[in-house]
């Protein structure tokens, strides 16, 4: 026996043709009988787009039960648009007419659902994203890729998990519907058509305070492959608020906000220019700033106001446009630490497009990943960052840690490559992964054996010093290596 609540229970297809096709009731004024009626306005379709962004619009507890429905969100319908008609089908109803072939039917797929998120009692309801990321690929793939998009925090999902609604703590607030025509059709046409004039504009006199700072030439002319250092600073522009609970737990209510700086690009191609900045921007904040973070931004006070600073400032939107266009050039950014950067910067730069020296030297086993500071001593033999930070010395050192790389691998090979990062992590680990003083001396050049002291008087055996002993590939040596020409530099006495 058919339950009657479930037979009257209308479908999605019913309650969007209905939403499409609603008759508004309004008063007008009659020219024929000089007075006010009553009138009823329609709304007639005469095609659809592409794409559908369908408002839930949850207003009573009837909608809500409705959408907790397993399986009333069907993943495809099927519109008609005759003679400004319109009709919608789902289920064995679209796939009747798609086997009679006698209208022009107009199929859509769900690829996107954005959810309202109700936390709990006291707390702020917030929205998610469940996207179907399978129709943007390239190629067709025939099962669904849902994610959920949670701020920055995306992980895949079942398709069940995505589309289940629970009233009181997940409703869905905007779908979205894709034609299947349009499905893994990626138009970039549009990036042949860049206006990279931003590039190439210089801002005055005090864009920049380096001295090697050379605007891009029109001769040059970045695109895919062309390699780029980046490095950016940022100021806090909202500290941490923390509550600390009657347990002792101590709980994030809200985090701290940074706001972009400064941000330097370099030269990464070889040549005489190369390593030299053509962007060098500073970002005129207009809001208040809580901590320069100076020690590690290398930002004053002062610096990024308008009305105080020294350097040429630029609009956020203008430093971002500039990233943005290296980006769709295909340009590759080369620097240490590249994601949070991204992430705060806000802007996506696909995994190809990434050189991370942090991940170049790094043994995943270790867990421990190096920073800059220490890798600039013992591959490059060079003290950075002695006062403060500098993007364009840290843009510029993870360039050099790159092309060191890349010399090893394509002189030695990877193997080589590896056995040299084996050689700094054990390095490291003598001196606690701490640049122990500023370099000082003439780089050493040679792979001599330890230095061996003076006998004493009584004729005893030398102890040898902590120095640079040669190591082959595939060998071990004391504390120090060669490997693919690498030399890391002594230990201090």
């Amino acid at each position: 026996m058919k339950n009657p609540m479930r037979a009257s229970r209308p479908t999605f297809s019913q309650i969007l043709k209905a939403s499409v096709e609603r008759q508004d009731q309004n008063r007008g004024w009659c020219d024929r009988c000089k007075r006010y009626q009553q009138l009823a306005a329609r709304k007639t379709i005469q095609n659809v787009p592409p794409i559908l962004m369908i408002n839930a619009a949850i207003h009573s507890h009837e909608a809500k039960q409705l959408w907790a429905t397993p399986n009333w969100l069907p993943e495809k319908i099927g519109i008609i648009v005759n003679q400004g008609q319109f009709f919608c089908y789902e289920g064995q109803d679209l796939e009747h007419h798609l086997r009679r072939n006698f209208y022009d039917i107009q199929v859509y797929e769900l690829v996107g659902v954005v959810a309202d998120i109700n936390s709990g009692e006291n707390q702020k309801s917030h929205l998610v994203s469940m996207i179907n990321v399978a129709p943007s690929s390239r190629t067709e793939e025939a099962e669904s890729k849902w994610h959920l998009f949670n701020d920055f925090l995306v992980r895949p999902v079942n398709k069940e998990e995505a589309l289940r609604f629970e009233p009181n703590w997940k409703l869905p607030s905007v779908l979205t519907y894709e034609s299947v025509k349009a499905s893994h059709h990626i138009d970039d046409s549009w990036k042949e058509n860049l206006d990279t004039s931003l590039l190439y504009r210089t801002w005055g006199p005090g864009e920049s305070d380096n001295a090697e700072f050379k605007p891009l030439h029109p001769s040059e002319h970045p695109g895919p492959g062309w390699p780029v250092a980046i490095d950016a600073e940022f100021v806090s522009l909202q500290r941490e608020e923390i509550e600390i609970s009657a347990s002792g737990q101590r709980e994030t209510i809200r985090p701290s906000r940074l706001g972009l700086a400064r941000v330097s690009v370099l030269r990464g191609n070889d040549g005489e220019d190369e390593g030299k900045p053509f962007i060098d921007d500073y970002i005129a904040i207009t809001e208040p700033i809580v901590d320069h973070l100076t020690l590690f931004s290398g930002i004053s006070p002062g610096d990024l106001d308008r009305a105080t600073s020294k350097h040429a400032l630029v609009g956020l939107k203008v430093a971002y446009k500039k990233l943005w266009l290296l980006l769709n050039l295909g340009c590759v950014f080369v620097g240490h630490g590249l994601p949070k950067d991204f992430r705060t910067i806000n802007i996506h730069v696909p995994k190809a497009q990434v050189v991370d020296t942090v991940d170049l030297y790094f043994i995943p086993a270790r867990q421990r990943k190096l920073s800059l500071r220490f890798l600039a001593w013992i591959v490059l033999e060079e003290d950075i960052q002695q006062s403060t930070h500098d993007s364009i010395e840290d843009a510029r050192t993870a360039l050099k840690l790159w092309k060191h790389w890349r010399a090893v691998e394509e002189a030695e090979g990877r193997h080589v490559c590896e056995e040299m990062v084996r050689d700094i992590y054990k390095r490291g680990w003598e001196v606690g992964f701490k640049v122990p003083g500023s370099l000082t001396g003439p780089r050493r050049t040679d792979a001599a054996t330890p230095e061996q002291s003076g006998a004493g008087a009584g004729g005893g055996s030398a102890t040898p010093q902590r120095g640079i002993t040669p190591v082959r590939p595939g060998t071990s040596g004391g504390s120090g290596g060669v490997v693919g020409g690498w030399k890391p530099p002594p230990l201090p006495q």
